[in-house]
C-alpha cells in the first residue's frame, strides 16, 4: 500500500471518529432538553398556589387542612383577565348552583369548544362602568351562597404548619378554598370553628387569611372595697386578679374581657356571656356597664336566673355589625361578699362566652370557664395542758374582741358584727379545737378572752392578743399572727393565690392555748397537825419519867 493509500484511510478514520463523537454529542444534548423539558413539567405543575395565613392569637391552624375547588378557569396577561367555565363543573352542571352563578354572570359560547363558556359579570353587577367587577360585598356573598354545594375531590389541599398552609394547584384559576380553625384556649382544643369560603385568583400565587371568629375570654377581679376604702392595694389580690381577700361586707368588682368577633359570612352571630357566683356573693344589680372599643361604658341590664346567682348578657348580632373586628369587649359588675361566705371554702365565681361556631349552621361553642375567688379569714384555736404539746382540752370557753367593748358576734342575716359582751358569741373546745372556728375575719388586732377554764384547770388572767397581717411574696399571702402572752403561741395561715382552684380552703389562723393546774392543798380530814401533838405529848411523858427518875435516884442516897 502506497503512502497516499495510507493516508487517506487515516483521514477517513479520524472523519468516523469525529462523526461517532458527534453522534454521542448530540444524544447528550437531547437528553439534556428532555431532562429540561421534563423538569419543566415538574416545574409548571407547581406553578400555581394558593397560601393560607393566620395571625389571629385566639386561635391557630396547625394540623387542620385547607382544600380549594375550582370555580373557573382564567387566562391574564397583566391587568386583562379572561374567565372560562367548563360545562361538566359541578357548580354549572348542578342546577341549583348554576342558578347562584347566574345571579352574577352572564355565560356564553364558544363556537371552537362546545364544553366551555366563557364568564363575565352581570351589568347589573359592575361596581361601575370603569370597573366591570364584583364588589366585595358581592364576593362575599357568592362565596356563601356557592357553599352548600361544594362537593367532589378539591384541586388541591395542604395541611397548616406554623401557621401556613400551601395549596398547589394544577392551573390558574378562581378558587373556592375552605378549611377549620381551633381556639388556642388549651380547655377548647378539642373544638373546631369553621371558617367562611374564600374566593381569590391564583394567578400564578394567591394569599388569604381564614375568615373565622374566635373571641376570647378573661375574667378578673380589678378592685376590693371595704365601705368606700378601696383596700386592693393592701397586697390582697394578685397580680393576675383570680383571686382576692375581702371579707363580709366588702365589695368586689369584676371585669370580663373579649373582642369583637370576625363576622365574615354570618347573617346571625350569637355572642352570650354567661356568668354564675356562689351563696357567698351577691350581684349588686345597677353596677353592670360594657364598654366597647374607645367608646364610654354604658349602663346595660342582664337576664338574672330566679335565685340571683347566674346572669346572662347577649349583644344582638345588629349591634355586634357595629363594632369592628378585634374591638375590645368589656363588661364590668360589683359584687358583696355576704354573710353565707363564712364558710370553710372559697367563694368562687365563674364565666364564660358562647358563641356561633359557623357561619352555615346554628350550632354554637363556648370559652373555657374562668374562674376568680374570694377568700376570708378563720381563727381557731389549738387548748392544750401544761405545755404546746399537752393533751387537748375540753370544755374551755371564749369570747372574742377587737376593743373593750366590741364583741364578736355572727349574725345569719348580716355576717359578723362587733356587740357588747353580754350579747356575744361563746366559743367552745372540744378536744383542743373550737366547735365553730370564728369566721370572717381580716387584718386587725383582735382578743381571745377565756370565760371559763376546763375543769380542773386555772383560768387565763389575762386576754390573749392576737395580731394579725396579711404579707404578699408574688401570688402568695401569709398571715403572719402573733400571741401575747407565755401561754399562747400562733401557726400561721398561708394561701398561694394561684393555685386557689386547687386547694379551695380558707387559711386557718390558730391560737394555740396552754392551761395549767396548781398544787393539790390538803383537806381538813387529813393527819393535818396530829402528828405535832402526838409527838408533843410523848415528850412530855418522856420529860415527866426522866424527872421522877432522878428523884427517886436522891431519895435513896
Amino acid at each position: 500500500m502506497g503512502r497516499k493509500a495510507i493516508v487517506k484511510r487515516l483521514k477517513r478514520a479520524r472523519k468516523e471518529g469525529f462523526m461517532k463523537h458527534i453522534k454521542k454529542l448530540m444524544a447528550l444534548v437531547i437528553a439534556i432538553v428532555m431532562c429540561l423539558g421534563m423538569s419543566t413539567m415538574v416545574f409548571a405543575a407547581s406553578e400555581y398556589s394558593i397560601k393560607v395565613t393566620n395571625d389571629n392569637e385566639a386561635m391557630s391552624i396547625n394540623g387542620k387542612t385547607y382544600s380549594a375547588y375550582k370555580l373557573f378557569d382564567v387566562k391574564y396577561s397583566g391587568n386583562n383577565y379572561s374567565y372560562t367555565i367548563k360545562t361538566t363543573n359541578p357548580f354549572y352542571s348542578t342546577a341549583d348552583a348554576k342558578a347562584v352563578l347566574d345571579t352574577y354572570f352572564d355565560f356564553a359560547d364558544i363556537a371552537s369548544d362546545t364544553t366551555t363558556k366563557t364568564v363575565t359579570v352581570k351589568e347589573s353587577k359592575w361596581v361601575s362602568a370603569q370597573n366591570k367587577t364584583l364588589s366585595d360585598a358581592d364576593v362575599r356573598a357568592l362565596a356563601d351562597a356557592l357553599q352548600p354545594y361544594i362537593s367532589g375531590n378539591p384541586a388541591g389541599s395542604g395541611v397548616a404548619a406554623n401557621e401556613s398552609a400551601t395549596i398547589e394547584v394544577p392551573t390558574a384559576g378562581y378558587y373556592i378554598v375552605t378549611g377549620t380553625v381551633k381556639p388556642t384556649d388549651p380547655a377548647n382544643s378539642d373544638k373546631e370553628v369553621v371558617s367562611a369560603v374564600i374566593l381569590d385568583n391564583a394567578d400564578p400565587t394567591a394569599e388569604v387569611k381564614p375568615k373565622a371568629s374566635v373571641p376570647p375570654l378573661d375574667k378578673k377581679i380589678t378592685k376590693v372595697q371595704e365601705g368606700t376604702t378601696d383596700v386592693t392595694a393592701d397586697n390582697k389580690l394578685d397580680e393576675a386578679g383570680k383571686a382576692a381577700v375581702a371579707k363580709v361586707g366588702s365589695t368586689v368588682s369584676y371585669e370580663l374581657d373579649s373582642n369583637a368577633p370576625d363576622l365574615t359570612g354570618y347573617s346571625d352571630y350569637k355572642f352570650i356571656f354567661k356568668d354564675s357566683i356562689t351563696s357567698g356573693l351577691e350581684y349588686v344589680k345597677n353596677s353592670f356597664k360594657l364598654k366597647v372599643g374607645s367608646g364610654a361604658a354604658a349602663d346595660i341590664t342582664p337576664t338574672f336566673a330566679t335565685d340571683n346567682k347566674s346572669f346572662t348578657y347577649t349583644i344582638p348580632y345588629n349591634t355586634l355589625k357595629t363594632y369592628t373586628k378585634g374591638d375590645p369587649i368589656v363588661l364590668t359588675y360589683d359584687c358583696k361578699v355576704t354573710s353565707a361566705a363564712l364558710t370553710y371554702d372559697f367563694e368562687n365565681n365563674t364565666a364564660k362566652l358562647e358563641y356561633s361556631k359557623s357561619p352555615y349552621s346554628t350550632e354554637t361553642n363556648e370559652t373555657p370557664e374562668k374562674k376568680t375567688y374570694v377568700i376570708d379569714l378563720n381563727l381557731d384555736v389549738n387548748k392544750v395542758a401544761e405545755t404546746a404539746n399537752g393533751t387537748a382540752l375540753t370544755g374551755a370557753k371564749f369570747k372574742l374582741r377587737k376593743s373593750e367593748t366590741e364583741y364578736y358576734k355572727w349574725d345569719s342575716a348580716s355576717g359578723v358584727t362587733w356587740v357588747t359582751e353580754a350579747n356575744a358569741d361563746v366559743f367552745e373546745t372540744n378536744e383542743g379545737k373550737l366547735t365553730q372556728q370564728v369566721r370572717g375575719l381580716d387584718n386587725g388586732t383582735y382578743y381571745l378572752v377565756e370565760t371559763e377554764a376546763p375543769t380542773g384547770y386555772n383560768p387565763l388572767k389575762e386576754p390573749i392578743t392576737v395580731v394579725i397581717k396579711a404579707s404578699k411574696t408574688d401570688n402568695t399571702v401569709t398571715y403572719t399572727a402573733t400571741a401575747g402572752g407565755e401561754t399562747a403561741a400562733v401557726t400561721n395561715g398561708t394561701i398561694d393565690l394561684t393555685k386557689a382552684q386547687e386547694n379551695n380552703k380558707q387559711p386557718v389562723v390558730t391560737a394555740t392555748v396552754i392551761n395549767k393546774t396548781g398544787a393539790v392543798l390538803p383537806g381538813t380530814g387529813g393527819i393535818g397537825t396530829v402528828i405535832f401533838y402526838v409527838l408533843g405529848s410523848l415528850l412530855v411523858v418522856g420529860c415527866g419519867i426522866v424527872l421522877i427518875s432522878k428523884r427517886r435516884m436522891k431519895s435513896t442516897k
